[in-house]
């Protein structure tokens, strides 16, 4: 399953969707990872809430930067 961080310019309230596929977070600029903490504590193993936080925050984690429109989509480097 992909996990998706996207950074929205206009996200005033994180946000959370699950699809089959992939898993999206959805942060404004402002947002922290508490904040992301928030939303996924209870709908993500540990595991998933851990590698959003390499996406968050490991320079050395290999990571693909994308804008698309308002939003930087970050996700694992295949």
């Amino acid at each position: 399953m992909e996990i998706v961080l996207a950074i929205n310019d206009f996200c005033a309230t994180p946000t959370i969707s699950k699809t089959a596929l992939q898993i999206r977070v959805t942060i404004g600029v402002g947002h922290n990872f508490d904040d992301i903490l928030d939303v996924t504590s209870n709908e993500l193993t540990n595991d998933q809430i851990a590698e959003l936080h390499r996406l968050w925050a490991d320079d050395n984690y290999p990571r693909n930067f994308t804008r698309n429109g308002d939003e930087l989509i970050i996700t694992a480097r295949n």
